[in-house]
């Protein structure tokens, strides 16, 4: 049986004081253009994610919402289908907190960004398991 594919309400990042704190204190990979801001939050009690995610577009560079909620909506569409390859990847009961930030000046279509996340994520992996072999 193929496991859902879905993205919850419980894997968003949505604390403010959470977020004001990955981007003071996270690492982050680039892999234009998209650039992955991570920071590891502690232990992990069963029931919760082991990644929370949030997503960003600019509104210097986007500055019509529609432009920039349809790229937020493209990321998450791609991290939803990355994400259950990645959840078999992170080990340990580490809990992530992560954002997905689009950095480019046009607006893309979905093959490229979903490339670039794919990209990022792995990436991603590679920083906190320096020892994993790629697939």
């Amino acid at each position: 049986m193929m496991p859902r594919l879905t993205f919850s309400k419980n894997e968003r990042l949505s604390s403010l004081k959470e977020i004001d704190q990955l981007f003071k204190e996270g690492k982050s990979v680039t892999s234009s253009p998209i650039r992955l801001i991570w920071m590891e939050v502690g232990p992990r009690d069963l029931p919760a994610p082991a990644i929370r995610v949030m997503f960003a577009a600019p509104k210097k560079k986007f500055s019509h919402a529609v432009d920039r909620n349809r790229i937020k909506r493209l990321m998450r569409e791609s991290y939803r289908l990355e994400k259950n390859q990645l959840f078999e990847k992170v080990m340990g009961d580490q809990v992530y907190n992560m954002a997905l930030m689009f950095t480019g000046n046009e607006l893309p279509d979905f093959h490229t960004i979903q490339k670039a996340i794919a990209h990022a994520l792995e990436r991603w992996l590679k920083k906190i398991n320096p020892d994993t072999p790629s697939s």
